[in-house]
């Protein structure tokens, strides 16, 4: 399915005293890769769980879908889990395929529907792991998998390479590419430079309260342009 165009429309966030993103009006092409950059405290999450419904803002957030509605995967920047917690990746990412109570007899085509999943992020060895006894990365990797379980037409990433060795971050990359084939729209956070750069024709946007330069990443990221790329909360647009 093709993803939509998601249209900001003075978007504005406060949290308390403080100003996060203010009036943004923006346009995010449907069926792109989408990366979010910029500063700490910039606001790349913050419109991230906007987009979500995570988080109350002002203004107004569009979905508009080539067709019907689609459905939105999120994998979010980490979680944690307790290591004596009974729970398998297999029962992790079944948890987002039904509503069922775990304990229930899964359908066998649930069971490979899963693995299928997991197999698409090198994972599907690891499906009887318990999920406290995964890396960092590991764990971050069936957030992924469970994000793709809906095939979704919207995927959402807050910085999805967090903990991620090499061989992690490979399949990311070959995924994002595979979803960026398929038309899905991909928005994503990223702080790592050299990794965008691999991305299949990214869109970098600049977030720092608002959007200060968005465009392909060869112009975004040009050298002359990334020592102002981190820049905590400087309006000036970038040039």
């Amino acid at each position: 399915m093709n993803g939509p165009d998601i249209v900001l429309s003075d978007l504005s966030l406060d949290y308390g005293p403080e100003s996060v993103l203010s009036g943004i009006h923006h346009r995010f092409e449907g069926g792109r890769c989408h990366v979010l950059m910029g500063p700490n405290g910039g606001g790349k999450t913050s419109l991230l769980r906007s987009i979500l419904g995570l988080t109350p803002f002002s203004g107004k957030i569009a979905l508009q879908w080539p067709e019907r509605p689609g459905n939105i995967g999120y994998v979010p920047q980490s979680a944690a889990f307790e290591s004596s917690l009974p729970l398998t990746v297999t029962d992790f990412v079944l948890l987002n395929l039904s509503r069922r109570p775990l304990f229930w007899r899964r359908a066998s085509a649930e069971r490979r529907r899963v693995l299928e999943q997991l197999a698409r992020v090198g994972m599907a060895e690891r499906a009887d792991r318990r999920m406290g006894q995964l890396s960092g990365g590991e764990q971050q990797r069936v957030l992924f998998a469970q994000a793709l379980l809906d095939d979704p037409g919207l995927l959402i990433l807050d910085e999805p390479t967090t903990g991620m060795d090499e061989t992690g971050v490979r399949y990311l990359d070959e995924l994002i590419a595979d979803l960026n084939r398929r038309g899905c729209t991909l928005l994503c956070v990223h702080h790592d430079v050299g990794a965008v750069r691999r991305l299949p024709d990214p869109l970098v946007h600049v977030v720092n309260r608002e959007i200060v330069d968005t465009g392909p990443a060869d112009t975004v990221l040009a050298p002359h342009k990334l020592a102002q790329l981190f820049q905590h909360h400087s309006r000036k647009k970038v040039a």
